[in-house]
């Protein structure tokens, strides 16, 4: 394939990249001749671009480059549309440079231009896997899953960027040059007659999912800029509309600004046909208004809640569980729920653990037989290192209810984390016998029997953990060890060993993958 070489600007003494702009020359065309500087401009524009497109990933995606050439002959096939020859250009440098992360991060670009989501998203996960630090990888993998109709994995994509750019100008570069200068939002692969339409739609509901997943890390600021951006972009987006509304209420205390963009998401919704929705955002807009049937409202709004906390929404879902409580004061399921979240936003890296136990407590003082809210309260209190509180709440438990398996498993980890492996063995037991099929009660039961020398006993149990989930990496591995070390029988050490290298690899899980070939490779194997 004969490929069409990129001219080369070499800059003195430059690092970073051996291009200049044409930015010098431009101005100097200007003051000398503007009516001509025009034509040239007219006629050479796509260069121009290309040029400032090239530069701007030299700077994003810096890298110690020997020979750019090959590299800017892809950008420039990118650009020109010519992706699947870009994308053999990309391969011939990955051949030379395995760990060119800029390259995969293209390819992936060049792919998802063509709707070729599972490479583009292979292409992604291998430049994370060499440079997992950078922002702008993982907001194309959530934009690949967006336009593929998977909102919830985009939203997952986005949050994991978001802490490397806390500021939305980075991520508001970096949306619009993808998918408006590289053609990454016309989804047929080819600019066309609605391309401009489709790069607006997918740069505003990018900005949205953005603006949320700020919200989950406490971003405020750089959330109301994204739902801003998003509105400007697609006044006609109802969603986007609602969350700039609600964030002024909730985060901003501007309730003039959030009655505009309530009304009109209200307007939105219902001119879609989502009178729930519409109803919310009419609620949200008039909290000092009463309503008819405040049981109904506030069951409306534990049931967004719900939906909030499957997308993994966890801090919409706060905010609707307050919703709901405050139209139903004494709401268990909304108490409930709410520390669920909590423990959820926790789990993400927000210290909210003590917002979780007051929450469940809340529960208790309203409905004291509520056998699940203890397992929830103890496992938050372990969470927060209490072992003496978690203790006592599941030992209340057990009083009320003998026959929940989740009392017994938290049981089980608080006995286990204050070296009472005896009493852990014991409290395990039971949970597996309440819920045989649990593979964490029985991941740990066979851990404490390890560390308590019992290996024979551990050995059956690590085989009912992968005989109930096969690709259960660890159990594999601790089965190979026990084999290999304690057992005494190396063939089936072995194939539980190639087993969980195989699992390990799926996982990205390095550290273990290299333990597992020491282990084969001093084996013979």
């Amino acid at each position: 394939m004969k490929h069409k070489k990129a001219k080369k600007h070499k800059v003195p003494g430059s690092s970073q990249s051996r291009y200049v702009s044409l930015a010098s020359l431009g101005d100097e065309l200007r003051k000398k001749n503007p009516d001509m500087m025009k034509k040239v401009e007219a006629l050479h524009g796509t260069k121009s671009s290309y040029t400032r497109i090239m530069e701007a990933i030299y700077d994003l995606l810096p890298y110690p480059w020997d020979d750019l050439e090959s590299f800017e002959q892809a950008g420039e096939q990118i650009f020109a549309g010519d992706f699947s020859d870009a994308i053999e250009s990309l391969k011939m440098i990955l051949q030379q440079i395995p760990d060119c992360y800029p390259a995969c991060h293209l390819m992936g670009v060049a792919y998802g231009c063509l709707q070729k989501y599972k490479e583009e998203i292979e292409c992604y996960r291998r430049a994370i896997k060499i440079r997992p630090d950078y922002p702008q990888v993982y907001f194309d993998l959530a934009m690949s899953y967006w336009i593929q109709g998977k909102e919830k994995k985009a939203f997952s994509e986005f949050k994991r960027g978001v802490p490397l750019a806390p500021n939305f100008e980075a991520a508001d570069f970096w949306l619009h040059f993808t998918i408006e200068r590289l053609g990454r939002g016309n989804t047929a692969g080819k600019p066309n007659e609605n391309g401009a339409a489709e790069s607006r739609k997918a740069v505003a509901h990018g900005c949205c999912l953005l603006g949320i997943s700020y919200l989950e890390h406490g971003l405020h600021i750089a959330a109301r800029h994204a739902f801003k951006k998003a509105v400007h972009l697609l006044p006609d987006f109802a969603e986007a509309q609602f969350q700039l509304g609600s964030i002024h209420i909730k985060r901003l205390r501007n309730p003039k600004r959030a009655e505009k963009y309530l009304d009109r998401a209200e307007q939105l919704f219902l001119a879609q046909g989502d009178l729930q929705r519409a109803v919310l955002a009419h609620q949200l807009c008039r909290p000092g208004e009463k309503v008819s049937d405040s049981a109904k409202a506030a069951d409306d709004w534990l049931k967004e809640g719900l939906r909030l906390q499957n997308l993994e929404r966890y801090q919409g879902a706060i905010d609707a569980y307050k919703m709901a409580i405050k139209f139903q004061p004494n709401f268990v399921d909304a108490f409930y729920n709410l520390g669920i979240a909590y423990g959820s936003l926790e789990d993400s890296g927000v210290e909210l653990v003590h917002k979780a136990i007051w929450a469940f407590k809340q529960v208790i003082k309203i409905k004291p037989d509520f056998i699940y809210v203890y397992s929830a309260l103890g496992a938050s209190y372990i969470k927060q290192g209490d072992y003496g509180e978690a203790l006592s709440i599941l030992t209340d438990a057990l009083r009320l209810e003998q026959k929940e398996s989740n009392v017994y498993y938290y049981l089980g980890m608080v006995s286990r984390l204050t070296e009472n492996n005896e009493g852990a063995v014991e409290y395990l037991k039971e949970a597996v016998a309440l819920k045989p099929n649990s593979v964490q009660s029985n991941f740990y039961l066979g851990l404490t029997l390890m560390e308590l020398q019992r290996y024979p006993e551990a050995c059956d149990v690590f085989q009912e953990v992968v005989h109930t989930k096969p690709d259960f990496a660890e159990a594999h591995f601790m089965l190979g060890n026990l084999y290999m070390d304690k057992i005494g029988d190396s063939d089936k050490a072995v194939a539980h060993l190639k087993k969980a290298e195989k699992l390990f690899v799926k996982l990205d899980d390095n550290l273990r993958l290299s333990h597992v070939r020491q282990i084969l490779a001093h084996e013979g194997v």
